[in-house]
């Protein structure tokens, strides 16, 4: 749960987040004391906002970990909405499904748990989808985004976690640690493609860890 935003700036602005209670609270409780990677509370209300604003009904999310991310989903969709999500790890996907399990009072409510690696998963799904969100393994997002790319809807909002990475992403490239070159170098590859392309509008914002959201024309 790292971030580029610090000190009083990100402290005002996820006290502005609505005080999270029972489930939500909890498994971000557990992820600090775990170290399970979840979005920050910030990102959570954002990616709520975007689903009602979007009036999604479908929703796709790559990486699910233990659920957090699609808990704010969930309450934005609208209504009928389903929402299906990808996570490799088992032990995390068993978490996450218990933990939709006990927000939806015993059943899974409108979310469907695709187990497995994104990349082999994410060709056999079919389109659209109203929203997409991806927060898996950064090092291939831009493999991530040639899959996006045919399921998302015209019209459709893409939403990508982490793409700054620790603030690595802005730096000059001898000034990043060489364990994550590699890492940055397709995370820019990834906004360069998402900037730079006449198929999507897309803005960066220095929220959590840095989220691009994008916009798909007709």
């Amino acid at each position: 749960m790292s971030n580029i935003v610090v000190g009083q700036v990100e402290q005002y602005i996820r006290g502005l987040v609505p005080e999270r209670a029972g489930l939500l609270k909890q498994i971000e409780e557990e992820a600090r004391a775990e170290g399970i990677p979840v979005v920050q509370p910030e990102v959570g209300q954002l990616l709520l906002c975007l689903a009602r604003l979007r009036g999604a009904r479908r929703v796709l999310e790559v990486g699910a970990a233990t659920g957090y991310s699609a808990l704010w989903l969930a309450q934005g969709l609208g209504q009928e909405g389903t929402l299906t999500t990808i996570e490799l790890d088992p032990a995390r996907a068993r978490k996450a499904r218990e933990n939709f399990e006990q927000w939806f009072g015993g059943y899974a409510g409108p979310v469907t748990l695709l187990e497995g690696d994104a990349m082999q998963i994410l060709p056999s799904l079919k389109g659209p989808f109203d929203m997409i969100f991806v927060d898996a393994a950064k090092g291939q997002y831009p493999e991530f985004l040639r899959q996006v790319e045919r399921l998302l809807a015209p019209g459709g909002v893409l939403v990508a976690d982490n793409v700054l990475f620790r603030g690595m992403v802005a730096r000059p490239e001898e000034d990043v640690e060489r364990r994550y070159r590699t890492l940055v170098r397709r995370l820019r590859e990834f906004l360069e493609r998402l900037t730079g392309h006449p198929d999507w509008d897309t803005s960066v914002l220095p929220i959590g860890d840095g989220v691009a959201l994008s916009y798909k024309r007709n």
